[in-house]
């Protein structure tokens, strides 16, 4: 083999080394920036999960049927029908 031939396949390998390092950070770079954008998806997932968990007993608690009787009687003035306001209808 002669200078030049050995000089052009090493300069052509190293050419090829250095677009393979390039390629290889880049790919490094994705898979991290992919990575942290999963763990912050995941983060999200607990949260809302906590937030599922409170909405829930919230409305548990909102629609026990004590509570529907005090809100009708305090912010709608209803109040159970007397028997001289009762209406029997017979068919």
């Amino acid at each position: 083999m002669t200078k030049e031939k050995w000089l052009s396949s090493y300069v052509l390998s190293v050419i090829a080394v250095v677009v393979l390092a390039i390629v290889l950070i880049v790919q490094v770079y994705e898979f991290r920036k992919d990575f942290s954008y999963l763990q912050s998806l995941k983060k999200e997932e607990v949260n809302l999960e906590v937030v599922w968990g409170q909405l829930l007993l919230e409305q548990s608690a909102l629609t026990q049927p004590s509570r529907l009787e005090q809100a009708a009687v305090k912010e709608l003035n209803m109040h159970a029908p007397s028997q001289n306001e009762l209406i029997i209808v017979k068919p």
